[in-house]
């Protein structure tokens, strides 16, 4: 919630240099807090939210309009801009790249050796442990090179973690100075309540799961793409979506870490603004510049030039067609009998009004969505 003239602000100051200790980067963004808020270190310690010390360096803080105008003038600062929010985006995939269903199996011209020791970062909305994906029947130990933690907090055990499932953070701070911080948030902790960031992790790196349907439909096998590597998770997004601050905070760790790739399933709302004013731009450059590959979806809006996450240092992937559905019959009061689509399994015993389906979006959607 935004109280006043104070709002939270990133103040991005750049590069961080291998000499550079992340202690003195923490003390020195404290020093220029201090020094806009007139020599107060009190003030400077009550406006600080995150420090950013591992991959890149730079801070976020609830400043006025003024204060930010004033930091953005001074020496070593790169940029200054608002916390905004980025939004949530939704596969024969691994049949085109020629990967079988056998985890184990390996595939001439589409290697999958050495998965066990490939760690990809989701930064999403969390993950449900317990998932058959998520198991760790089989694997290796964790690879020395993971520096990273499994936070506990609500409905999450650190116990949780496993050899598949290596790490798990979530942050808050974003979100809650932005939104009612009284507000009922399902699961403060690296639990998934969407069960969006479950599904990107599975897509990716899920283990081999027999059986898979929903509801009867689409019965199967699934599995993610490299269903051997290990998931470490960074939960940034809530149902309202993903707020800056927590996700320039999660780059930093993830690059701490030691993870190999970064996966994001999630970006700003058309049109994308400048690499210098974008958290997804400003973190996946560090990222990448410390070796660690990102992928990034395009985005959902489906008008055209709507595309987001366009930065060249990272890979930004998209769908422009299917060849799968579930299909449903509706019959119209003439007789005629129409096929569309649809997950419903109920059937309907009395008429109803037909409308086309641009006409049916929540407002939010656009009609190519619909």
């Amino acid at each position: 919630m935004v109280y006043g003239l104070w709002q939270l602000y990133v103040v991005y100051m750049g590069s961080k240099t291998n000499e550079e200790n992340p202690e003195d980067i923490f003390n020195q963004n404290h020093q220029l807090l201090a020094q806009i808020h007139g020599g107060s270190h009190e003030e400077a310690q009550a406006s600080h939210v995150y420090s950013y010390v591992h991959g890149f360096k730079g801070f976020a803080a609830k400043l006025t309009e003024e204060k930010a105008s004033e930091i953005a003038r001074l020496p070593g600062v790169v940029s200054v801009f608002r916390n905004s929010k980025r939004i949530l985006h939704t596969t024969h995939s691994w049949d085109y790249m020629g990967i079988l269903d056998d985890e184990a199996m390996e595939v001439p011209g589409y290697s999958t050796k050495n998965q066990e020791n490939i760690i990809i970062g989701f930064i999403d909305t969390g993950i449900w442990p317990e998932s058959p994906s998520f198991s760790d029947h089989g694997m290796p130990p964790v690879p020395r090179t993971w520096k990273g933690k499994c936070q506990a907090g609500e409905g999450f055990n650190s116990s949780f973690c496993n050899r598949k499932l290596i790490g798990a953070r979530y942050y808050l701070s974003g979100v809650e100075y932005e939104e009612d911080p009284v507000a009922k948030k399902q699961y403060n902790s690296p639990r998934d309540s969407s069960g969006h960031g479950s599904h990107t992790a599975s897509t990716a790196a899920g283990r081999y799961v027999e059986n898979v349907n929903y509801k009867g439909l689409a019965q199967g096998g699934a599995r993610g793409g490299a269903p051997m590597a290990r998931i470490a998770v960074y939960k940034t997004c809530w149902d309202s979506g993903c707020y800056d601050v927590d996700l320039l905070a999660a780059f930093d760790d993830a690059i701490k870490d030691g993870v190999h790739v970064l996966s994001l399933s999630l970006g700003p709302e058309s049109p994308q603004g400048d690499y210098f004013n974008d958290a997804i731009s400003i973190g996946s450059f560090h990222a990448a510049s410390h070796g660690i590959l990102v992928v990034s979806s395009v985005g959902n809006e489906g008008n055209q030039g709507s595309a987001s996450n366009l930065a060249p240092w990272m890979i930004t992937v998209a769908a422009s067609s299917t060849d799968r559905d579930f299909t449903s019959d509706i019959m119209l009061g003439n007789g005629s009998n129409l096929t569309g689509e649809s997950l419903t399994l109920s059937q309907m015993n009395s008429s109803a009004t037909l409308l086309d389906a641009s006409k049916a979006n929540a407002g939010y959607f656009t009609p190519y969505q619909s």
